[in-house]
This record gives C-alpha cells, sequence and structure tokens, in this order.
C-alpha cells in the first residue's frame, strides 16, 4: 500500500546516474555558482478523444523574459514514465504551451532526502545551464519539497533558488512514517528493500539502492523536528505553500490562507488513501484534515496559500485525469497554472 500510495513523480528527460553503475553510492560535490546572465540576453488507459499535450512544443521565449524557470520535483516514490501516464501529469507541456521555461528532476524514488538531494541538485544546475537564468523556482509534491528545502540550507542552494513551491509537504512529518516505522519489524527491512529496488529501477532513471525505512523515517513527526533545526529557511528564498484535503473535509477550520479555500467544495478520497485518511483525522477530523498522506497542518510553510479539494493522487493529476476530478471539480493543470501566475505576480 505504500508503495502505491507513492508522494509524487515525474516526466520527461532530467539528468541522470551513470548506467555503468547504477547502484553505486556516490559523494556529491557543490558545483560553483554559474556566472550571472547577461543583462540584455490499476491500468490506465488515458481515453482516446482526450486533449493531448504531449506533442506540444515549446513556445519561444520572449527576449528579455525575466521568469525564472520552474523544476518540478516529485516525492516519493516517484516515477518517470509508466506508458502514457506521467507525473506531474501533463502539467509541463502545458507550462511550456505558455512560454515558461520547465524541467523536471528524476531523484531516487525510495530514498531520504539527503540521498535524493544530490540528483535534485544536479537538476538545478543542468537547468541553469540550460536556461543561461541565475536562479529557478522549485514546485514541489510531497516529499520532493523536504529534498528541496535541504538542497537550500544544508547543501548550500539558496543563492541558485528563487523560491521553493511546496504542494501537501509533510513538513512536520505524517503519522503514515510513524505507523510504518513502529509495525514493520526492523528483520524485513532486507526484502523490502530488495523488492522496492526492483520496483524503483523498472520505472525509474535515478536508480540507486532502496532504503525505505530511512526514507519514512525521516518524514516522521520526530525526524522532522530535528530536520527543521537543521534546515531553516534561507533569506534569499520566497517560501510557499499549498495544502490538499478530502475525505469530504471543508477544511473551514484550518484552511485559511492566501487563497480562498472554496469549502463548498469537498472531495472523496480515492479507495488506495481512505484508510489512512481515517488514519490522520484520528480523534479529531476538524482539525487533522489531510489528503490521504499529509495533514494541512504539516503541509504549512512559508506562506501558506491555502487549501484545494483533491488528495493526495488529485494534486498531480493522477490517475491520468484529463479533466477534473468529478467529486470536487478540482483540475489540476488550471491549480499549476495558478501557482505560476501567482509567481509572476510576485515578480518571478
Amino acid at each position: 500500500m505504500l508503495l502505491l500510495a507513492g508522494c509524487g513523480t515525474t516526466t520527461g528527460a532530467a539528468p541522470t546516474d551513470d548506467a555503468s553503475s547504477p547502484l553505486e553510492a556516490e559523494v556529491f560535490t557543490v558545483p560553483p555558482l554559474p556566472d550571472e546572465p547577461d543583462a540584455g540576453s490499476a491500468d490506465v488507459v488515458v481515453p482516446a478523444d482526450a486533449p493531448s499535450l504531449d506533442d506540444v512544443t515549446d513556445v519561444p521565449v520572449p527576449q528579455g523574459d525575466t521568469r525564472l524557470p520552474v523544476v518540478l520535483v516529485h516525492g516519493f516514490a516517484g516515477f518517470q514514465d509508466i506508458g502514457p501516464v506521467g507525473y506531474f501529469f501533463r502539467v509541463a507541456p502545458m507550462l511550456r504551451a505558455q512560454g515558461r521555461r520547465v524541467y523536471e528532476a528524476v531523484l531516487p524514488p525510495f530514498g531520504s532526502s539527503p540521498q535524493r538531494a544530490p540528483a535534485l541538485a544536479r537538476a538545478v544546475d543542468d537547468a541553469l545551464r540550460d536556461s543561461g537564468a541565475s536562479r529557478v523556482v522549485i514546485v514541489a509534491h510531497s516529499q520532493g519539497g523536504l529534498d528541496a528545502r535541504y538542497i537550500i540550507s544544508t547543501m548550500g542552494y539558496g543563492g541558485r533558488v528563487g523560491a521553493l513551491v511546496t504542494v501537501s509537504t509533510p513538513h512536520r512529518g505524517t503519522a503514515v512514517a510513524d505507523l510504518f516505522n513502529s509495525a514493520i519489524p526492523g528483520v524485513a527491512d532486507g526484502v523490502i528493500n530488495a523488492f522496492a529496488t526492483l520496483l524503483g529501477v523498472a520505472y525509474n532513471e535515478a536508480r540507486s539502492r532502496a532504503d525505505l525505512r530511512g526514507a519514512l523515517q525521516g518524514m516522521s513527526t520526530r525526524a522532522m523536528t530535528r530536520f527543521n533545526e537543521e534546515n531553516r529557511d534561507d533569506p534569499r528564498v520566497r517560501y510557499y505553500s499549498w495544502a490538499g484535503r478530502s475525505n469530504r473535509r471543508d477544511g473551514a477550520s484550518v484552511c485559511a490562507g492566501e487563497v480562498a479555500n472554496e469549502p463548498g467544495r469537498v472531495d472523496n478520497t480515492t479507495v488506495f488513501l481512505a484508510g489512512i485518511a481515517l488514519l490522520l483525522e484520528g480523534t479529531n477530523p476538524r482539525e487533522n484534515v489531510n489528503d490521504g498522506m499529509v495533514t494541512v497542518q504539516s503541509a504549512k510553510w512559508g506562506r501558506f496559500m491555502g487549501c484545494v479539494p483533491a488528495d493526495h493522487f488529485d494534486e498531480v493529476g493522477q490517475v491520468a485525469h484529463t479533466g477534473p476530478v468529478h467529486e470536487s471539480g478540482f483540475d489540476h493543470l488550471a491549480f499549476y497554472r495558478q501557482i505560476v501566475a501567482s509567481l509572476e505576480r510576485d515578480g518571478l
């Protein structure tokens, strides 16, 4: 269930590890900052009649365009492509069609943030080299937001990131990780990690040995207290956050933010996440509103923008949403257009 309920994913080309030794451990050295640019310069079936964005070519970026490139970052268990379906589903081609430069990071799917961060750092550096920009905007789903905070604060990437937007990132941990760590005996780690490693190799180019317990321990409520102490916000970076709410909760008591919560629109949690949603609610469903993986309170970080009526899958268009979610009317493509529009209003 935990493997099925992964925290995000990505599609498209991105830097990968050396295929000749896909499972070797590595030591990552932070490269120097680039020069400043010249100021003048179950089986998924996609309906046959669904509007396709896969063949959309990038719209030329207007000369003098100062908008920062966007790097999309997947979360735990993120995949690259499964047949015609990628995650964030059709987001990158949609934003490119609007003239935005978009890159997609591919990180080890089953690792802790310190293990995943070097791959994200390389993706950021590749985006800077390709675009000629001096900074990027990172838009991250779930664990991807922790990876981004790690490279900003621990790896010294604050000068290369103009803003970080997190979507349902467990900044204060999640009880899902707490439950796994207490319920699964340590003697099972070898078998679980072997399976997760093979699974990751099958669908993710960022090949690495899985460390499922390490990844989930890193997102536990206790571990995140230490993580937050060690990875304080960089004053050069603007931090924005969004949360999802599902299980038919309106979020009226916890979702107040910069953007209206629209409590009249509620979402039914997908069957894969319904039990986890109830677990997270516990005895206080009014305050423990969640998206089936992360509570709203845990997702808040920096400038909280508000909640969307979506579960953890809906937030990135899974599984293969080609239009608004039926129950709530949530449209993930419109959501990411809204995120980018708010960044542009802030000069990013």
